[in-house]
């Protein structure tokens, strides 16, 4: 028997199982804002479902309506340790997701620490017509300075910066001080008293802050703070894995650990390797909200740090054509409770 071709699903047979007009099919698929997101939602899962794919063909001319605006957005974003971490990934991702929503064309420029390739970046950026500039990951101050400078206006994302006063540009974070807090006070309820602290270099922007949150806590709830009880990795999971496991092979003790959610599978192999049961013998609070703390076993609690909102925020200030040249917002935590804690 032969079996029907694909191309002969038409915008019209979508359209009759979705109750809607083929116009709107088109639209929908086109990803144009007029659509609802419930029903445009509903029209790709029945186009999915189909099996239809458009004709590469060209159609009839763009609408005005239906036009890229006509200056793009730049997104900058910076290695560290090799790769990009998961949680700029997944903010990253959000804004290019939201971009294309709103009809931005999106350029993504990746800087690696080569001196030669961000002198190059540096130049192209700077001649780009962009509508906005975005700055995402842990740039070295060098770096960010140059940067800032050569990009007036441009919006530096989840890294708070040193102060640059001869430059002119907006900064969305997270109170990180704020999410050391929620978890550190978490853990204390949970009657918990020794509280270890895993984060990153001690010169990192987040480890700093989360550093200052963890000790403020412990301080304001008369509990000891002794710097054994802060282990400063490289952001990694094996790296976290190995320096808990020296903690615990020397003679630390301590029964609950705050680190980020990338990390966290490291702190429970080092617990569960020393034969420690969690959250029996050792609570963990992540930070972060990402997938992986609900693939672990048990599942983390975590201090939600919100890069959908973060995106939506910066989305906001792009479209808005009285925007702020320059601003800082600072989003809250959120703590999630589950079953490591």
């Amino acid at each position: 028997m032969k079996r029907k071709s694909k191309r002969n699903i038409s915008l019209d047979r979508i359209a009759e199982e979705c109750g809607v007009s083929p116009m709107t099919v088109s639209r929908a698929l086109r990803q144009l804002p007029s659509v609802s997101e419930a029903t445009r939602n509903r029209i790709f899962e029945t186009a999915s479902r189909l099996g239809y794919l458009p004709s590469l063909r060209a159609g009839r001319k763009a609408e005005r309506h239906e036009e890229l605006h006509s200056r793009p957005v730049q997104i900058i974003a910076r290695e560290y340790q090799g790769g990009i971490s998961r949680f700029h990934s997944e903010l990253m991702l959000e804004l290019i997701r939201l971009l294309a929503a709103h009809r931005y064309e999106c350029i993504v420029r990746v800087a690696d620490g080569n001196y030669r390739e961000f002198l190059r970046m540096l130049s192209v950026a700077g001649k780009t017509d962009a509508a906005a500039t975005l700055l995402i990951g842990t740039f070295p101050e060098k770096e960010l300075r140059t940067l800032l400078r050569a990009l007036p206006g441009a919006i530096l994302l989840d890294d708070p910066g040193n102060n640059v006063p001869e430059c002119v540009y907006s900064i969305f974070s997270f109170d990180n001080v704020q999410a050391a807090m929620q978890a550190v006070r978490h853990l204390i309820e949970r009657k918990r008293k020794r509280i270890l602290l895993v984060t990153g270099p001690p010169e990192h922007f987040f480890a700093r802050e989360v550093e200052y949150g963890w000790r403020k806590a412990l301080d304001s709830a008369g509990l000891s703070v002794r710097n054994e009880w802060v282990i400063h990795t490289d952001f990694s999971s094996k790296d976290a894995e190995e320096k808990v496991g020296r903690a615990l092979e020397s003679g630390c003790r301590f029964d609950a650990v705050f680190t980020n959610d990338e990390m966290a599978g490291g702190v429970y192999r080092a617990l569960l390797g020393a034969g420690l049961r969690i959250p029996e013998d050792v609570a963990v609070c992540g930070c972060d909200g990402l997938p992986v703390g609900e693939q672990l076993f048990p599942k983390l609690s975590t201090i939600i740090l919100d890069y959908h909102a973060l995106a939506e925020k910066v989305i906001e200030n792009i479209t808005n054509p009285d925007r702020a040249v320059s601003m800082h917002l600072r989003l809250l935590p959120q703590l999630r409770i589950r079953e490591s804690s």
